[in-house]
């Protein structure tokens, strides 16, 4: 059984906030309660279903022992994958491609660019085909309807302008990567984050009255 403990001031205002419904964002430093925080609005809430997501499965294990019986707990990818086709969840635990074989598949060699310090740097094939694959993760995590440029990640240490110039090369063969990753016919293994986005896209709805989503 969890033991009760006398909620902050803050905790309070939050608490509060979250019974008079609508959406509610609180922002806080690491170790600073936000769980706990969670779990006392839950207690608040025991006449209403509820669901828990969180970043991983140590937390979301952790909070099924702490909160009330009303709250189901599980990650955001869970939730996802139990909607997601099984042709599409099936290619996770396929070997993955390395980077620099993705890069050769695409056509991309090594990759000359100007860097901040005045000198010419050389982006390896193996450096490219993560850029892409990156590119596709940070796409597949966002709000964006589509894979842009500004989703690949590129070193600091190479000039900005160089820097545009690198996505735009390689923004198409993100939304390669995405359309293979997407194809029921596909053969290649994905990343769980493709999963969930193709949940997200398909305007899902969850089974609760109030959603508690930690480390937003």
């Amino acid at each position: 059984m969890v033991k009760a403990y006398k909620p902050t001031a803050e905790q309070k205002a939050v608490i509060e906030a979250a019974k008079g419904g609508g959406d509610l964002k609180v922002k806080a430093y690491a170790g600073a309660g936000k769980t706990s925080t969670l779990r006392l609005v839950a207690q608040q809430l025991t006449g209403q279903r509820g669901s828990y997501l969180a970043f991983n499965k140590e937390i979301a294990d952790s909070a099924r022992r702490g909160f009330p019986a009303n709250v189901s707990a599980r990650t955001v990818h869970s939730l996802a994958y139990a909607s997601a086709p099984t042709w599409l969840t099936a290619r996770i635990n396929l070997p993955s491609e390395p980077p620099h074989e993705l890069a050769a598949r695409y056509g991309f060699g090594p990759i000359e660019v100007p860097t901040i310090s005045g000198k010419n740097a050389e982006v390896a094939p193996f450096e490219v085909g993560r850029m892409i694959a990156d590119g596709l993760g940070r796409f597949c995590r966002s709000a964006d309807d589509t894979p842009q440029p500004f989703h690949i990640p590129v070193d600091e240490k190479i000039r900005d302008d160089a820097a545009d110039w690198l996505r735009e090369q390689l923004a198409p063969s993100i939304g390669r990567l995405w359309a293979e990753s997407v194809n029921p016919r596909g053969l290649k293994a994905i990343q769980p984050d493709v999963y969930l986005k193709v949940w997200a896209q398909s305007n899902p709805r969850i089974n609760a009255d109030f959603i508690l989503f930690d480390e937003a």
